[in-house]
């Protein structure tokens, strides 16, 4: 019994205390054994053939992992819940999504947001906080027919700046792949064509120009696009004084907008207040001269702002 424990435990500690049952049977537990173990109490059913140990809190990942490993061996997560998974700039509505190869042999019990594709070759696999999912690239062509183009050029911009993808690799990408009644290419294609191998995908403008208002003002500049783990979550914060522990947020509407945005920025912002940092949020609205005004009060600053008044953000 302690064998099989210890099994279970080197599988769960890496797998947000979940397993499946084809792992504990390729690990060599019967399933005989297994019935006991789900009779005892030592393991929980959380999902079609997928267990969990007793103690382990509820999260979101726990219920995108769970999803993949009910599907068997090579299921990631893809589409919606790719998206969340590698914090796209826009998120579509909140769904677990999961891509499986096509397998005529094996069933896809609850095929509810299940997709099968002849197409998932390595190069648009990976992993993100112990969940296998869909490259970054892959997971932008899967989001042509949830996101508009505009944001799936917000969205690749991003990936770009934040080094997660490159232009060469979605070209490589989006060759592999082809158009389909979930898949529109034509606007990944429309994309790259904007986008040369010079391109330089910067800030985006109301980021770099919230960055002009602090110099001018000679403010402390910030941390730009400062990387943080909190509350089992990695984040990148927009602007940050990481001494003082105070983050600044832009929220365009465009990017902001949404209910799965609106609630994906209340849960990261309400996890890093829980952990002693404050923010500092702005929009479209704010003027140069708020700005200054709310960040001198912020960081304890007294430099005169009236040269900045009736001054406006573009």
């Amino acid at each position: 019994m302690t064998a099989t424990l210890e099994i279970i435990d080197q599988l769960a500690s890496r797998q947000w205390s979940l397993v499946s049952r084809q792992q504990l049977v390729e690990a060599g537990i019967s399933r005989p054994r297994i019935a006991s173990l789900l009779h005892s109490g030592t393991l929980r059913r959380t999902g079609y053939r997928v267990y969990s140990t007793f103690g382990a809190p509820e999260s979101w990942e726990r219920e995108a992992l769970t999803a993949v490993l009910a599907r068997g061996s090579g299921a990631v997560a893809s589409h919606a819940a790719a998206a969340r998974l590698w914090q796209f700039s826009h998120l579509p509505a909140d769904s677990l999504d999961v891509t499986v190869r096509v397998d005529p042999e094996r069933p896809l019990w609850g095929r509810r947001h299940v997709h099968r594709t002849l197409i998932l070759p390595r190069e648009d696999v990976t992993e993100r906080l112990g969940i296998p999912c869909t490259s970054f690239e892959r997971t932008l062509c899967d989001c042509t027919k949830l996101l508009t183009e505009f944001q799936l050029g917000r969205v690749l911009d991003d990936g770009l700046r934040r080094g997660l993808t490159s232009l060469n690799q979605l070209v490589k990408c989006t060759a592999r792949l082809d158009s389909g009644p979930g898949r529109k290419l034509s606007v990944i294609k429309s994309l790259l064509a904007q986008r040369d191998r010079s391109f330089n995908p910067g800030g985006s403008g109301s980021e770099l120009d919230v960055l002009r208002v602090i110099k001018e003002a000679g403010l402390p500049l910030p941390v730009q696009q400062y990387p943080i783990r909190v509350a089992g979550h990695d984040y990148d914060l927009d602007y940050a004084w990481p001494n003082r522990k105070i983050f600044l947020e832009y929220y365009g509407l465009a990017v902001h907008s949404g209910s799965s945005a609106v609630a994906h920025d209340s849960r990261r912002q309400t996890a890093l207040v829980a952990a002693g940092w404050r923010p500092v949020v702005f929009t479209d609205a704010t003027t140069d001269a708020e700005m200054v005004r709310v960040l001198r009060a912020v960081l304890g600053t007294e430099q005169s702002d009236r040269s900045l008044e009736g001054r406006r953000s573009a």
